[in-house]
């Protein structure tokens, strides 16, 4: 059985990451794979799911999965560790006596429960009681009419953790933290919050220098070795990126000569950029970034398999970079007037190469684990189809290798 994956962030208030949902998908339809036969099937999702490296694709933090009612029936739940997951509650599950038990069953051997896109209704109030934490789609249910049940005395009472799902601007983020939201889930935190016309400062600068070196089609790499000494923040994030797991290497690097020197300059190039893009602004959240390496890497990757017009190295910077405007709170254009990129890369970030836009929409599209989009439809290429789990888990991969020593999201 070919099993897809995929992770959502979630946000504390101070947007740093909670945990992440998982989205299982068989193939490219949007259903979770059937295990209504016979219970053995459920071994095959377990071993599935593990084969995806628990503690890479979580990063040591819990993860939500989709339950349906078969498979809370089936106790299934029980098959995964209780100290990484939180079981997901469907919405049209209703609170039959199985149901109930299940449940029961599962508090009371530790595990953690959610109510998914929940609509309140007091005959889920024994639902309620077992669990630790509400989900509210605030497209089906938004804030404005969220008030009474937040207050009721069924919620208060039970001290539930509130996650505000398909949270899309800063305002609905800032509004639902006021109504006492604790934890978010949604694309806002890949928007400008304002868009500004503000100054890019001399260290900002100084880190598009360095990009610009790095884009030479003949680098001096004693002149970046330099560069990168001087620079604290880029050393560190060198040697600690070289020292990850990502490579698998038996004897720790200790010098950034050495690191670069085993990198090699393709390497390089997109560490320069990757370190360049999480320096911008601190204030933003990891997940920002890694969303950023995220589609930087899988560009690189299905891109080797279309024919895109740039070659891998520019998909990998326009990937990165095409999440800049989010991170810096700033027009694209105004960036890009700061940075020494050529024409068609800058058409590319700016949204006027349709190839690029085209797999952008495919990239965007496995990382959220949309498969049946018709995005899909518009790519006919078997092999990459085929590879795309392994790309993701690549590129998720290779996006936490950046933040391997920090804990915080």
């Amino acid at each position: 059985m070919k099993i897809y994956v995929a992770r959502q962030p979630i946000f504390t208030a101070q947007k740093k990451i909670f945990g992440y949902e998982l989205l299982f998908r068989a193939g490219f339809e949007n259903a979770f794979p059937d295990v209504e036969g016979d219970i053995a099937t459920a071994r095959v999702l377990t071993n599935t799911f593990f084969t995806f490296e628990l503690k890479e694709i979580l990063g040591g933090k819990p993860g939500l999965i989709n339950f349906t009612r078969d498979l809370i029936i089936k106790k299934i739940p029980l098959f995964f560790p209780k100290d990484h997951i939180i079981i997901e509650v469907l919405e049209n599950i209703e609170p039959e006596p199985e149901i109930i038990n299940a449940l029961k069953e599962f508090k009371h051997k530790g595990f953690r429960i959610a109510l998914d896109d929940f609509i309140y209704d007091k005959k889920f109030n024994q639902m309620i009681a077992l669990s630790a934490m509400i989900k509210f789609d605030l497209m089906a249910t938004p804030l404005s009419t969220l008030a009474p049940v937040l207050e009721s005395d069924i919620i208060r009472s039970n001290h539930l953790t509130l996650l505000a799902e398909k949270v899309e601007t800063h305002q609905e983020f800032e509004q639902a933290k006021q109504m006492g939201f604790g934890l978010f889930q949604g694309y806002f935190f890949s928007k400008p919050e304002i868009l500004s016309k503000q100054d890019i400062s001399a260290n900002q600068i100084t880190k598009f220098k360095l990009i610009s070196e790095v884009g030479k089609s003949e680098m001096n790499l004693a002149l970046i070795e330099d560069l990168i000494k001087m620079d604290v923040s880029v050393s560190f994030k060198l040697l600690k990126f070289i020292n990850s797991s990502y490579f698998r290497r038996r004897n720790s690097v200790d010098t950034i000569k050495d690191a670069i020197m085993i990198l090699g300059e393709d390497e390089l190039k997109k560490f320069i950029c990757v370190v360049v893009v999480s320096d911008l602004n601190p204030a933003k959240p990891n997940e920002l970034i890694r969303t950023s390496i995220t589609r930087a890497r899988l560009c690189e990757l299905c891109g080797s398999h279309l024919k895109t017009g740039f070659s891998i190295e520019k998909l990998f910077t326009i990937g990165l970079f095409s999440a800049m405007d989010a991170i810096m709170d700033m027009e694209m254009k105004d960036i890009l007037a700061t940075i020494d990129l050529s024409e068609r890369l800058k058409d590319a970030l700016l949204g006027r190469n349709q190839t690029f836009q085209k797999l952008l929409g495919l990239v965007t599209t496995i990382a959220r684990g949309n498969w049946d989009q018709k995005v899909f439809k518009l790519i006919d290429n078997t092999r990459l189809m085929t590879r795309l789990p392994e790309y993701y888990a690549d590129a998720v991969k290779m996006s936490d290798a950046f933040f391997t020593t920090d804990t915080s999201g």
